[in-house]
Order: structure tokens, then sequence, then C-alpha cells
């Protein structure tokens, strides 16, 4: 197995697992776990607002993390490790790009 994605998978993992009470509307507004902004921070609705379209985008990309390299086949010893990268690249980003996204929406409102 190739020994990028292995690590990248478990960060991959971890990042859903701390997702998921995000989704789930869990967290109370506060300094260390979420999504952090100053928008975030002073009103509770876009805290969940943007938690939660951070939380399930996340478990969304995770999943697709590891759909497409079942697909692509990177996960073997042969795969490349450069697309396991872009993937977990991907994977980390959009869902912060979608959480900012939905919070300077919360802004304008």
């Amino acid at each position: 197995m190739n020994e990028t994605f292995v690590y990248l998978s478990i960060g991959c993992l971890v990042l859903m697992a701390l997702a998921i009470p995000l989704a789930w509307q869990r967290i109370k507004p506060n300094r260390f776990y979420g999504v952090r902004t100053t928008l975030t921070l002073r009103d509770e609705a876009a805290w969940y607002r943007a938690n939660r379209v951070f939380g399930v985008a996340m478990l969304l990309c995770g999943a697709a993390f590891f759909l497409l390299s079942a697909l692509l086949g990177n996960w073997r010893e042969k795969g490349s490790p450069a697309i396991s990268v872009v993937l977990f690249l991907m994977a980390v980003s959009v869902p912060a790009l979608a959480a900012l996204v939905t919070n300077k929406g919360g802004e304008a409102r």
C-alpha cells in the first residue's frame, strides 16, 4: 500500500471524525474548535450555520477522497503519491471555502 496514501487517509479520517459534531451542531461557539471567524464568534446563528456547512462538506469531501482513491488506484504501492496529496488538499480546502462563503453570505443579511 502507498505510504503517502496511508498517512493522508489517517489525517482524513481524523478530520472526518472531528467534523461529525460540527455537522450535528453539537459544538457551542468557542475559540478552540470549529470555524472561528469574527462573525461566527459574534453571532451564534452564523456559528452554527458555518460549522454545519463545514462539517457536512468535510464528511462528503472525505468520502470523495476515499472513493476517488479507490477508483484511481492511488492507494496501491505503485500509485501516485501526488494524486493522494491533491485529493487530500481538495478534501481540506473545499469545506473551508464552503464555510467561508456561507459566512460571507451571512454578513450580507
